[in-house]
Formats: C-alpha cells, sequence, structure tokens
C-alpha cells in the first residue's frame, strides 16, 4: 500500500493536451490568453502571456479554443482558483488551475487529437 502523499494528491489523471485558452481574471473583464500544457476533469496546466502576473488564490474563469464554439459566452466559462503560480518571466508564467466542478472529455479539445 503506498502511503506517498505526493504520488496520491490528483483526484484525476492528467493528460498532455496543448489548447490555446483565455482566462478572465477579474470583474473587469480582463483576459489573458494562454495554453494548457496539460488537463484533467478537476484541473490544468497553463501557460500565460500578459504584463500582469496571476496569483495563488486569484479565482479565475476558462474558456478553450475549439470549432465547435468559436465564441464562448460568460456563461460557458469554467470557473477554477489558481492553486500554484511559478515566477513571471518575459511576460510568460506558468500557472495551476482547480477547477470548481470536474469537467469530463476536455482533453478532447487538443488540435493533435483531432486529427
Amino acid at each position: 500500500m503506498n502511503h506517498n502523499p505526493e504520488q496520491n494528491r490528483r483526484s484525476y489523471p492528467r493528460a498532455d493536451a496543448e489548447i490555446c485558452c483565455k482566462l478572465r481574471r477579474d470583474a473587469r473583464a480582463l483576459f489573458s490568453p494562454g495554453r494548457t500544457t496539460n488537463i484533467s476533469p478537476g484541473g490544468a496546466a497553463v501557460e500565460l502571456s500578459g504584463p500582469r502576473p496571476a496569483a495563488v488564490g486569484e479565482r479565475v474563469a476558462i474558456a478553450f479554443e475549439h470549432a465547435r464554439c468559436p465564441v464562448t459566452r460568460s456563461a460557458q466559462m469554467i470557473t477554477a482558483t489558481i492553486v500554484r503560480a511559478e515566477p513571471s518571466f518575459d511576460n510568460t508564467q506558468r500557472v495551476a488551475l482547480a477547477f470548481d466542478t470536474p469537467q469530463f472529455g476536455l482533453e478532447a479539445l487538443s488540435p493533435a487529437d483531432a486529427a
């Protein structure tokens, strides 16, 4: 039996997936463009672009780019919390998001899987 908390800390397995996305970062509708590096039903790792660094605990809403829905309405965005934020370098920052509710099937949005 494995009791290593580092190996058991995720509720869902992650899948490599590069999906263009945008994060709404506050009520003023400030958006930051990004791209996922991996995703699971419970969250995503995202590389954000832009001059404003994100912070742990920040509430966001994320929209994923895909051919079936080129415009995402705010009601369709997925709410999440930033649970890890690496230092920003050259207007790029890596963050980890925890979705408020599980989101199944997002890895299918990756262009590599669309072929």
